[in-house]
């Protein structure tokens, strides 16, 4: 079976799970960022600084990220149903489970 996505519905990229996995990856990258990797403009920060650094940090990627992805799916659509160019296509093949 062929499948092609021909639009991208901009307000379940927001409203679902994505965000939250952007989020935890943020996290993950502001605690290298501010605690492992040895910075000398990090150091003389006191945890509560850091721990503030790395919230703000996640929550500003995720907004980046959030506006990209809402960007990236925005010209998507204009580019597949507007102008009528080819999607992404996906051939799925059936497996059947013999119990």
């Amino acid at each position: 079976m062929k499948l092609e996505i021909r639009n991208i519905s901009v307000a379940s990229l927001i409203t679902s799970s994505v965000p939250l996995v952007v989020f935890a990856l943020a996290v993950l990258g502001g605690v290298v960022t501010f605690m492992v990797v040895p910075n000398p403009q990090i150091e003389p920060m006191n945890i509560g600084a850091k721990m503030m650094s790395i919230g703000l940090f996640a929550l500003l990627y995720v907004v980046i990220v959030s506006a990209l992805m809402v960007f990236v799916s925005f010209l998507y659509n204009i580019l597949t149903g507007v102008l009528g160019m080819k999607g992404v296509s996906f051939d799925v093949e059936e497996i059947h489970e013999h119990e």
